[in-house]
């Protein structure tokens, strides 16, 4: 996990709220930016020095509660990414792509600016108990097994970068990011901090998947060969 201390300010982020959208840290998601006002919002993000071309997707939820914001609400944790590749059409959309750098937490609302959501944050970092002996390495180790296990001979650049991962909080974050597991546990998992917690509820939920499982899992997004 990032520093938040080296990570760009975030007093004043944008935020692209969709219902079940979830940013997890480490992953990217492909976007199709055609609404006016998110076209206001990239066109804005891109008019800033690089290193602030972030904004948040957050999630939209149907019922306000003790953990969102806003009107209409908005998970109160959200992940930030950064555009790392970027076009723009001639009719105005854009097609993106959003790499995510760090959880955050969403203290209050601004005024919308040319229509899209804006909102004062506080960057979010991973807490990694003293657990002793080798526990961080065991659930490792049995989260990659489940993982290929549940994807078998799918997605060959996942199960390399599953494979590939030698700490325990990206590993869980690529995981619960790339897999299709429901919205609402992807979400209590995005704003989940204690990184023991993170990967022992992931492996619960991997668990109760494979005696069920008929055909191997594919991932949500196919990970970038870099």
């Amino acid at each position: 996990m990032p520093d938040p201390a080296r990570l760009p300010d975030i007093a004043n982020l944008p935020v692209f709220p969709l219902p079940g959208m979830t940013l997890f840290p480490h992953t990217h998601l492909p976007l199709h930016v055609f609404e006016p006002r998110y076209r206001a919002l990239m066109e804005d993000t891109l008019a800033q020095p690089e290193a602030r071309h972030c904004f948040a997707m957050g999630t939209l939820l149907d019922t306000p509660g003790n953990e969102t914001l806003g009107d209409p609400p908005v998970h109160r944790v959200v992940g930030v990414g950064r555009i790392i590749e970027f076009s723009r059409l001639p009719d105005g959309r854009f097609m993106l792509v959003l790499q995510g750098i760090g959880r955050a937490r969403l203290t209050r609302e601004f005024d919308m600016v040319r229509g899209y959501r804006v909102f004062e944050a506080l960057w979010l970092a991973d807490v990694l108990p003293p657990w002793p002996g080798n526990w961080a390495t065991d659930l490792m180790a049995e989260l990659k097994t489940l993982a290929l296990a549940l994807l078998r001979e799918e997605a060959d650049k996942f199960r390399k970068l599953v494979a590939a991962q030698d700490e325990l909080g990206r590993l869980t974050d690529l995981i619960c990011g790339y897999l299709p597991l429901p919205p609402d546990f992807k979400l209590e998992q995005l704003a989940c901090l204690n990184v023991m917690e993170r990967a022992a509820r992931t492996i619960s939920k991997l668990e109760a998947m494979l005696p069920a499982r008929g055909k191997p899992l594919r991932p949500d997004a196919d990970p970038p060969a870099n």
